[in-house]
């Protein structure tokens, strides 16, 4: 779908109140509870997707009802359980690993509840991984191409030996986007000098850049890549504090101080928009909910590189208010819009985000 074509769809189906439009709105319930299920609002992804999501659920009228796992593979399971004993109309989660995302998947198939995943991956592929009718879809984001974006950027910043800080194995989207990252490394010929696999933490991300300061001496190391901004922001601190200036941070996720870091030539690159996977799942499930079925069980969002280039509109367009209208998200959704196209929307998201924000 070309980008002319895409914007004439969405303002279409945003602007007319087409008779089926209609009729679909008048068979929208209006008492349905989504519970969501994730991580703490300690880290900017986590922030943004909250806040995306319930802009959605208040343009779709759902009762959005919000539980976190404290980082804990036993508090996401032990929490899921506490949810479906509440008897949700459907759940939205992130899993925190793999193996917890399966056991809240088979959680759903014992109560059926319908869920899906956003973000990180129970299974590597749906389709061909997983058998069941209640955990219906997974929502996530193109590791390779996010990994990718980091290596690739990494080798044109012209850094030739680098440290990896990275979250706990276990997590079937982190081991996508390193081997991602990786791959553009070798082929550009930068050496990974050491690499760190554990929860994804500011105190992690500080822990792992001091061991790295203390072992690699000046020209040894000149860049640690880090996935996620709490843990990048904490290797940001080890190095200013070590006053290694020699050292740069490529990381991921993007808030107000990340942002200005990226102004300021603090920090190199971030990459961010990823965390719209909330709310589009949350459009999947409610049309689902209404009978509508899953045309795509495992779209991927598009990331959106930023650097000092771009980290202006950025900030100012996706890290205030809803991004999209009401009227947009509405017409995203079968019930409201029978012509709604949501899995191109998501498609095209990365090329044509800043039609949404300037």
């Amino acid at each position: 779908m070309t980008k002319n074509l895409l914007k004439t769809l969405l303002a279409t189906a945003a602007l007319l109140p087409l008779a089926g439009a209609a009729i679909a709105d008048s068979h929208s319930r209006t008492d349905l509870v989504i519970a969501d299920l994730g991580q703490p609002e300690t880290n900017p992804w986590v922030i943004n997707r909250h806040r995306f999501e319930r802009c959605v659920a208040d343009a779709l009228g759902v009762e959005l009802r919000e539980f976190d796992d404290q980082n804990s593979e036993e508090q996401h399971v032990s929490q899921a359980e506490s949810i479906m004993a509440s008897q949700p109309d459907g759940l939205i989660f992130n899993p925190l690993t793999a193996p917890a995302g399966i056991q809240v998947a088979r959680l759903l198939e014992d109560n059926d509840i319908p869920g899906i995943a956003v973000g990180r991956l129970v299974v590597s592929s749906y389709d061909d991984d997983y058998e069941g009718e209640d955990f219906i879809a997974q929502v996530t984001q193109n590791n390779a191409t996010w990994g990718e974006a980091m290596g690739r950027a990494t080798v044109e910043l012209g850094y030739e030996k680098v440290a990896m800080i990275w979250t706990q194995k276990g997590n079937i989207s982190a081991t996508e986007i390193w081997e991602g990252v990786a791959r553009e490394l070798e082929a550009g010929g930068v050496e990974v000098v050491a690499e760190a696999w554990d929860v994804l933490s500011r105190e992690n991300g500080q822990k792992y850049a001091e061991q790295y300061i203390a072992r690699f001496a000046l020209g040894e190391v000149d860049a640690f890549i880090v996935i996620g901004a709490v843990a990048g922001l904490g290797s940001k601190f080890a190095i200013d504090q070590a006053g290694r200036d020699d050292i740069a941070v490529i990381t991921t996720d993007i808030d107000e101080q990340v942002a200005q870091f990226i102004a300021e030539g603090e920090l190199e690159f971030s990459i961010g928009g990823h965390w719209m996977v909330g709310g589009f799942g949350l459009i999947q499930l409610y049309d689902y909910l209404h009978g509508h079925p899953i045309e795509d069980t495992q779209p991927k969002v598009g990331l959106i590189p930023v650097t000092s280039d771009n980290v202006e509109t950025y900030a100012n367009g996706l890290l205030n208010g809803c991004i999209l209208s009401p009227e947009t998200v509405r017409s995203l959704s079968k019930v409201h819009n029978p012509d709604a196209d949501l899995v191109g929307f998501i498609n095209n998201w990365q090329e044509n985000w800043r039609d949404y924000v300037q």
